[in-house]
């Protein structure tokens, strides 16, 4: 960790610690910081809501923000809770690598997986990150976003061709975000690992707004036409369940 990132978090910690909360000297003489320097980290936490401080005293206590990011993580604990079971299950059907993933800027990041030993398991572990623009797990997000929050994740820096099948252009992803829409479920095949296809379904919050997916990955080798319409059904049924466990209903969708 770099050395002004360790910084804040002690300041952090040293404020929180503290119930009545800290004045700027009271801070500076605690950690050793010299107070010029104080001056300005104070001043950058305070204006993104990580502090607050008191006019009247001078003294900084914890600010809004903080709050914010521990909703986050309660809200992705409640979903890893309610999410492990479904994946279990789904993995109890069809036989095949079963994993939950939340968006993550540009990415989606790994929260629950559920599979025999596997290629798969050495390439989307626990909180492993993969592209949203490649991969079913994150087309099944991105196909069900609002535009604005879409068009900002594909404009986020590259679209490397991960594979020699990788949709790499915004013409063709957003074509693939159309079959999506009309599917109900993203299918990928050997875009975002050669030798792999991935099935994926989102999961709505209660806002209406996909806040994860559902997919499920086999290799390519062993796809079948058949199997693949058990697959998309079994993962349309678990994300309408898990949709409805976060508070999504119809009402929201319409």
């Amino acid at each position: 960790m770099s050395k002004s990132a360790l910084r804040v978090l002690e300041i952090m910690e040293f404020i929180a610690n503290t119930r009545d909360g800290c004045t700027h000297t009271a801070v500076a003489q605690g950690l050793n910081i010299p107070k010029s320097s104080l001056t300005a980290l104070l001043q950058d936490l305070s204006s993104k809501g990580y502090l607050q401080r008191k006019p009247e005293s001078g003294v900084f206590t914890i600010g809004v923000q903080i709050l914010w990011l521990s909703n986050s993580y309660l809200r992705n604990l409640n979903l890893v809770k309610l999410g492990q079971p479904i994946v279990a299950e789904i993995y109890s059907r069809v036989k095949e690598f079963s994993v939950l993933a939340i968006p993550n800027g540009s990415e989606y990041v790994t929260i629950c997986t559920e599979s025999v030993p596997s290629v798969f398991g050495h390439t989307l572990q626990l909180g492993s990150r993969a592209p949203m623009y490649c991969s079913a797990m994150g087309r099944a997000m991105l196909a069900f976003m609002p535009t604005d929050q879409v068009d900002a994740i594909l404009n986020d820096g590259t679209r490397p061709k991960l594979t020699a099948h990788t949709k790499t252009s915004l013409a063709d992803i957003h074509a693939a975000l159309e079959d999506v829409r009309r599917a109900g479920v993203a299918f990928v095949r050997e875009e975002q690992l050669a030798g792999v296809v991935g099935f994926a379904t989102p999961v709505y919050g209660a806002t209406g707004v996909p806040v994860a997916s559902l997919g499920v990955g086999l290799p390519s080798s062993q796809y079948k036409e058949s199997a693949a319409l058990f697959i998309d059904a079994t993962l349309k049924e678990a994300s309408l369940r898990l949709s409805k466990l976060l508070g999504w209903t119809s009402t929201v969708a319409a």
